[in-house]
């Protein structure tokens, strides 16, 4: 107990307390044997994942409260209730704010970025209410929690997680702490502090000191015989056969016993309440979570505000609602508490649908800022979703796709619309253009995550729905989509077959927009093969069409393409002048990211041009746009582009700290492909810093995340890297294993450029040195290249 009884002496202003918590500790009794427990564990090195397990009412909240106060030795604590079912990213990029840390706005690399956060330090995690993040067999309804606490089970720390379930999860590491009632002497102490006369052994024996079931109790006691609450009075409000129900021979276990009991109590209180309070309580049943008292008063508008207000506090003297109040007064349900009164409220469409209106008048419009802005919207989808309303539901976040995508809310997305993808086959709707829409931003929110494969597997989907009802025009989009997830796989060939594909059959139906689209891609993919002529002729037939059928935006993104490709041959004039018409129309028809995007190009083609001031000044410029506008992506490209203009500048340590940033937006939004493009640049920076060893290890890293990912262009990239840094430290042999390694992968995948830079280097460090003429041999695999 010393923890908890040095508290009063030892927490200073400098502890931090965040989170969600707002539960009082009023009427604490006890739990002395469990809280010894708890903080044997807590001091343990080795104890890294503590549960509280015990059925609805027990107390294990409260017990997780008493430990969050009052606990010692942890300066920084977070309190996360998900029993509406809160999203892993959300919930970390909460403690990662709290704590102090570089927050990710998403995504795939929460899991690793909060872990990392935990083990920096000595903080305490509570997760409340963890059974609301498992499905009926006991395995995790989100993926990312389930690799948060694997992960954190396996590398661990100072910090202690600990959580409260009525259900284990399928996962080893946890030391469990099953909770049952109150002793006897604690459940006496608790019913003697709330004024309860009678035989109050015999009582707390009986409920087996169930915490909540005393206090349901008391309070329907204490509403009805305010000046007796007597517990022989139960028998005057229907609970006379209490007793005989609970010590039945068929009412067999602890756990029965309670529920039971629990039952009856809620019975009687629920049969106490006025018919304003029962309505109450059966309409806002259907929210999730905390609510204002606002949000009460929109499901009863024949009631006056202050009535709801008056009623709401009411309902918490009776211990059937919760009061919070963390900044603004809210209401909420105790668990079991809530799963009652929805079993008695039945049918509950019109419930939601007022819901539905509610967070419908006060959604706030665009422009949007953070994920907060729309949390309506999400609500929304939710009571669509629980009345089995999926095209409305898909409706209410199709609203701020764009926006989720744009921020890089790629988890949220992929929990949303995987939700939907989940239930419209069960009602036999493939065939529903929503379910398609849906089935393509799942694939292309795990494309934006780096999950390549599992983007494939949806865009295949989408292909085979879109081929087994004959809409060409969506078969030709799985197409595209398709090329691009290949492309982002390094795997060009593929990509450009698909391309192709799409490409006939926009012509053939005469889709000229998506051709243009198709063949934008197309030169996409040529250009990653080193072929930039061809890459040149599709961006141009693409721009023309554009220009053909007046889409600004469409010739925009062609002059980008066409910017790039010129820049990779050396034209780097040629380059600016049609990144300088691209940011023009970008400009004309205010498409901010185009803008962006185009000013970075210009840095780009200027930095080629030795113009490195220039070339800092425009990316400095498409970097202010791209934050201006949350385009995480795009802003981590603008650092990478202001790294390279300073590592030209020989300015090392500054390309460092932008290639540093970058990475670190990559790691955020899961975007694994960047992440390991921003290793490569770190790696070259600190090889041109002389720091061999670093950069290996960060060339190394990039190798292992391109492996991963499957983008073979990028690994053949990482092995060179590799050869040039072992070639600095003189370790020749290692050097042309790697080069050698390198030129291979170029040759599979067709890259042509990739494959003579290659060659040239291995040949030059596998080649002797003809001292009579001061040049290499004549008769070397370099020149026989060179003159292929």
């Amino acid at each position: 107990m010393e923890l908890l009884e040095r508290s009063t002496k030892i927490e200073s202003p400098g502890v931090l307390k965040a989170g969600n918590l707002g539960k009082s500790l009023a009427y604490w009794q006890g739990r002395t044997a469990e809280i010894a427990q708890i903080q044997q564990w807590l001091t343990d090195e080795n104890t890294f994942l503590i549960g509280i397990e015990g059925i609805g009412g027990t107390g294990k909240s409260m017990l997780a409260t008493k430990i969050y106060d009052e606990i010692v030795g942890f300066p920084k604590r977070f309190w996360a209730d998900v029993s509406n079912g809160a999203g892993f990213s959300d919930l970390a990029r909460q403690v990662l704010t709290e704590f102090g840390f570089p927050v990710p706005e998403q995504e795939a690399q929460l899991v690793e970025a909060l872990v990392r956060c935990l083990r920096s330090g000595q903080f305490l995690l509570i997760i409340d209410n963890l059974e609301s993040l498992l499905q009926p067999d006991r395995l995790w309804g989100s993926l990312f929690y389930a690799d948060f606490f694997q992960a954190w089970v396996e590398h661990g720390g100072n910090s202690k997680v600990l959580v409260t379930t009525r259900e284990r999860p399928e996962l080893k590491g946890f030391e469990w702490l099953p909770l049952k009632g109150l002793q006897v002497d604690e459940g006496v102490a608790l019913l003697t502090v709330l004024s309860i006369r009678g035989d109050l052994t015999q009582f707390v024996e009986l409920v087996d000191g169930h915490p909540l079931l005393l206090r349901l109790a008391a309070d329907l006691l204490k509403e009805a015989y305010s000046q007796d609450p007597d517990l022989s009075r139960l028998a005057d409000l229907g609970l006379g056969n209490l007793r005989q129900l609970l010590t039945d021979s068929q009412v067999v276990g602890i756990h029965r016993r309670e529920n039971v009991g629990m039952v009856l109590v809620l019975d009687a209180s629920f049969n106490r309440l006025n018919e304003l309070q029962k309505a109450l309580l059966l309409n806002i049943s259907v929210y999730r979570g905390a609510i204002e008292s606002a949000a009460a008063v929109a499901m009863l508008p024949g009631s006056s505000a202050a009535e709801i207000e008056g009623e709401l506090r009411n309902l918490v003297k009776r211990s059937l609602l919760v009061e919070k109040l963390n900044g603004k007064r809210r209401f909420e349900f105790q668990p079991v508490v809530l799963e009652y009164v929805r079993y008695q409220a039945g049918d509950q469409t019109e419930a939601h649908q007022r819901a539905i209106n509610y967070y419908g008048s006060i959604a706030k419009q665009p422009p949007w800022t953070t994920k907060d802005d729309v949390k309506e919207y999400l609500e929304i989808f939710d009571h669509f979703y629980q009345l089995q309303d999926y095209d409305s539901a898909f409706d209410s976040i199709w609203i701020c796709n764009d926006f989720l995508s744009l921020r890089g809310y790629y988890i949220d997305q992929v929990e949303l619309y995987g939700q939907l993808v989940s239930k419209w086959p069960e009602i036999g709707d493939r065939e529903n253009w929503n379910y398609r829409a849906a089935v393509t931003s799942l694939g292309n929110a795990y494309n934006s995550l780096g999950q390549y494969q599992r983007a494939i597997e949806f865009h295949q989907q989408s292909l085979q729905i879109s081929r087994e009802i004959g809409d060409r025009n969506s078969e030709g989009r799985s197409f595209n989509n398709l090329g691009n997830a290949y492309k982002s796989l390094g795997q060009y060939q593929r990509a450009i077959e698909f391309h192709q594909q799409s490409l006939e059959i926009k012509r053939e139906i005469g889709d000229r927009n998506g051709e243009g689209k198709s063949l934008g891609n197309l030169g996409n993919a040529y250009k990653s093969l080193g072929q930039y002529q061809r890459a040149i002729e599709f961006h141009q037939q693409s721009w023309e069409i554009s220009r053909e059928i007046g889409d600004r935006n469409g010739e925009g993104k062609s002059l980008i393409g066409l910017g790039n490709a010129y820049n990779s041959l050396g034209q780097y004039q040629r380059a600016i002048e049609f990144s300088q018409q691209s940011w023009e129309i970008s400009r004309e028809i205010g498409d901010r990211n185009g803008e962006g995007s185009s000013l970075g190009n210009l840095g780009s083609a200027y930095n080629s041009l030795g113009q490195y001031q220039r070339a800092i000044e425009f990316h400095q410029q498409s970097l202010e746009i791209k934050r201006e506008i949350g385009d995480r992506n795009g802003e981590g490209k603008s650092l990478i582009g202001l790294g390279n203009a300073y590592n030209s500048l020989g300015q090392y340590q500054r390309a460092v700290e932008f290639f540093q940033q970058s990475w670190e937006i990559s790691r955020e939004i899961g975007d694994r492909n960047g992440e390991g493009s921003s290793l490569g640049n770190l790696g070259n920076a600190y090889n041109f810093l002389g720091q061999y060893q670093r950069a290996i290890e960060f060339f190394q890293e990039s190798l292992e995340i391109l492996r991963e990912i499957g983008d073979r262009n990028g690994e053949g990239s990482s092995f060179n890297n590799l050869g040039n840094a072992y070639n600095s430290l003189g370790q020749y042999q290692r050097a042309i294993e790697f080069h050698q390694q390198s030129w291979e992968i170029s040759r599979e995948i067709g890259d042509r450029n990739g494959e003579g830079i290659s060659w040239a280097i291995w040949a030059t460090l596998t080649t002797p040195w003809d001292s009579t003429n001061g040049r290499l041999s004549s008769t070397s695999s370099l020149g026989k290249y060179l003159g292929r």
